[in-house]
């Protein structure tokens, strides 16, 4: 007898899947890349990239379209034969070399032309006498302005709203709060926090506000006269995994003047383990995870793991115009590209690969490499 309810998710897990055009069929190839996030008129670069090759043997082509402005000059090419025509730029073997990792370095220039753009990747090569395109996550160049009008002060610098994160000891929950400075007692005052919907969430401190409510994926704090202090705090309790999906605006009257100031989520980093993260931080904060998947679709934590039946921990972050979905926290290189290896034995991932962090923010592998004096493993 079929389950109807079952029947339900089977479809959604089947729509889910076709409409963000995942696929976990990538031929077992990995590739990991230093590209810029952006480039100034003029301005060169060496970019590198390490593609695990897997099996494939015979004929292959890497090919890469840049951005108009772009022009490009060969450093190492791994015994392929180069060419840059039109923007792009083709690696091509007659017969791929007999190891499991390509590595390709060119130089990178920006022209007076160059306003930004994607650089896209592919991947060529011939398997039972049919030929195979493997295509790589797409990645955003930005055109650096060296010199940018500061636009005017409407944010009021002096209104400051910070968030603070802490785990509890269970893992599975923490208390988010928010720290209010620099509002004018006697104001009209507002914070509206956007959580997702189907967050579970509880009130702790309401900073004696006048009204605390909640309206489906809102949570709303509201001062009618903001109190004689110098500091406002508010706190509640959230589920781990939804913790880095939070952000908020905090609104308010200073000097006769409306303000509006965003309070930013939370970073990925934080949310996932930051216990066992501070317990375990390298020299110079540098720590690798692994990517599971990356997609412009607004998917959650909960969805892509039931859609990959994966149990362990996972963490989302916005980067490049992209929502990507991470697992781990390796102080060093070698553990992380292990549970790689891991993830594409047991899981239908589309090419998981390691990605690196200095403290909070995301840098290039190879640069994570050479700041904690580590090797490359292929």
């Amino acid at each position: 007898m079929i389950c109807f309810k079952h029947l339900g998710w089977l479809f959604l897990g089947i729509g889910f899947f076709l409409s963000l055009g995942w696929s976990a069929n990538n031929a077992g190839l990995v590739e990991e890349h230093d590209l810029p996030q952006a480039l100034a008129a003029g301005e060169s670069y060496t970019a590198s990239w390490n593609i695990d090759i897997n099996k494939t043997s015979g004929f292959a082509r890497f090919q890469l379209e840049f951005p108009i402005g772009i022009s490009v000059s060969p450093i190492e090419v791994d015994q392929a034969s180069f060419s840059f025509q039109d923007g792009k730029a083709k690696f091509i073997w007659i017969e791929i070399p007999k190891q499991q990792n390509l590595h390709l370095e060119l130089s990178i220039t920006a022209t007076d032309a160059f306003e930004g753009g994607m650089v896209t990747q592919w991947f060529s090569f011939i398997e039972n006498g049919s030929r195979r395109d493997v295509e790589f996550e797409p990645h955003s160049i930005s055109k650096k302005i060296e010199e940018q009008v500061t636009p005017p002060d409407f944010n009021n610098q002096s209104l400051q709203a910070r968030r603070e994160w802490n785990l509890n000891k269970d893992g599975n929950e923490g208390t988010m709060a928010i720290i209010v400075q620099g509002f004018e007692p006697g104001q009209f005052l507002k914070i509206k926090e956007v959580i997702p919907s189907d967050a579970s969430i509880t009130p702790l401190e309401d900073g004696e506000s006048d009204i605390r409510d909640r309206y489906e994926s809102e949570l709303v704090y509201i001062w009618q006269s903001a109190p004689e202090t110098t500091e406002i705090r508010l706190t509640y309790a959230v589920q781990r995994e939804r913790a880095s999906e939070i952000n908020g605006v905090i609104s308010t009257v200073k000097e006769g003047q409306a303000v509006e100031r965003l309070i930013p989520a939370i970073a990925p980093l934080q949310s996932p383990s930051s216990v066992q993260a501070s317990a375990a931080q390298t020299k110079h904060d540098i720590a690798f995870r692994v990517q599971l998947l990356a997609t412009h679709q607004d998917a959650s934590i909960t969805l892509v793991k039931r859609e990959y039946a994966y149990p362990g921990e996972v963490g989302r972050e916005l980067h490049g115009g992209w929502n990507k979905f991470t697992t781990g926290y390796f102080p060093q290189y070698s553990d992380a590209r292990d549970k790689r290896v891991e993830l594409r034995a047991h899981h239908s991932f589309p090419g998981p690969f390691v990605t690196a962090y200095r403290g909070k923010n995301r840098i290039t592998v190879q640069e994570a490499l050479l700041i904690s004096h580590q090797t490359w493993i292929p």
